[in-house]
């Protein structure tokens, strides 16, 4: 399959070192049929004209997703997952209308509305009953506490919301807080009451291998999490090996979910680099003469780098390739009950 790669969408690239990595490494190994559980769609309309990360993400709609997918991913047949984009001082209910609009057509969409502490319970009832959200998209950056690094799920997910979504069987698409993410001793134990106790119905999605993009937070957590029910998790943006190879190897791997952050997350050319307990995103120039000259090779996109990881941590726990064909669709057909 030829890749065309004189499409340049702006600020998103596709290149020649992209498209070797697809054909040599990832073509055979990525489904024919993937479910993108961690989409990402945006409109600048939703935020003030001085607003000042104006500019700082990529417009993507419908059209454009679909678009940049079939540059990344020939000849795949792809269905979303698409939630709320998370930004400070967003009209959230201009937002949540937007990505409803634009995925009600598609098939098999699922959207989760971005939610703050302040939205009511009427209104995310009101949309979930009229624009179809099956889920909920909160985020740190909203917590009461002023702190988006060092809180609780419930300082930026209130306890009334949990309770509606309880009540409703909503899903949450969680990225958890706290310095040791998954691992944090506050967050397991919230887990614990929330999924075996307080709120039984509700149905989490834990983004980022439960925000392991170094290994350790999940090699500590996983034991604890297997054990607790309602539970799933998503790959996106995590290029850490041990960090999927200790979710493929430790848990049951019906309960994770192909994504990719894409556009938000992973549409540059860099990687989040694990550095012992540390991680942090890098992006690297692409243009001839502006990376080290010692290797012909280049960068490639993000989501290609996380989907390396996940192959070669497939290789090591010995994944079966019905399983992970499990991974990129089939848990997500029958978890959210798709056509």
């Amino acid at each position: 399959m030829q890749v065309n790669t004189e499409i340049d969408f702006e600020r998103f690239t596709y290149t020649p070192a992209d498209r070797q990595i697809w054909e040599e490494e990832l073509d055979a190994f990525v489904p024919s049929t993937i479910y993108d559980a961690h989409y990402h769609l945006w409109s600048e309309d939703a935020i003030a004209s001085d607003h000042p990360q104006r500019g700082a993400l990529l417009e993507v709609d419908r059209a454009g997703a679909q678009s940049f997918d079939r540059q990344m991913f020939p000849d795949r047949e792809i269905e979303y997952l698409i939630l709320g984009t998370p930004l400070r001082n967003i009209d959230v209910d201009h937002h949540n209308r937007f990505i409803a609009a634009e995925m009600k057509p598609a098939k098999n969409v699922r959207i989760h509305r971005l939610v703050t502490p302040q939205c009511s319970v009427d209104n995310i009832r009101r949309d979930v009953e009229t624009l179809g959200f099956t889920g909920l998209k909160p985020y740190r950056i909203y917590s009461l506490t002023g702190d988006p690094n060092q809180c609780r799920i419930h300082e930026f997910l209130t306890h009334e919301q949990m309770e509606l979504a309880n009540d409703l069987g909503l899903w949450v698409t969680m990225h958890l807080s706290q310095h040791q993410g998954c691992a944090d001793p506050d967050n397991l134990a919230d887990l614990q009451e929330y999924t075996t106790r307080r709120y039984p119905n509700i149905k989490w999605i834990l983004a980022h291998c439960a925000r392991s993009f170094t290994y350790y937070a999940i090699r500590q957590a996983v034991e604890r999490l297997r054990d607790l029910p309602n539970i799933w998790y998503d790959t996106s943006a995590v290029c850490d090996v041990m960090s999927h190879y200790t979710l493929f190897k430790n848990e049951d791997h019906r309960r994770i979910f192909y994504g990719s952050d894409n556009m938000l997350g992973c549409a540059f050319h860099g990687a989040y680099a694990s550095m012992g307990r540390f991680w942090y995103q890098v992006g690297v120039p692409t243009k001839c003469g502006e990376v080290p000259l010692h290797t012909d090779a280049r960068p490639v996109l993000v989501i290609y780098q996380q989907l390396l990881c996940m192959k070669h941590a497939a290789e090591l726990a010995e994944l079966s390739p019905s399983q992970i064909n499990d991974i990129f669709y089939g848990n997500a057909r029958a978890a959210l009950m798709l056509e």
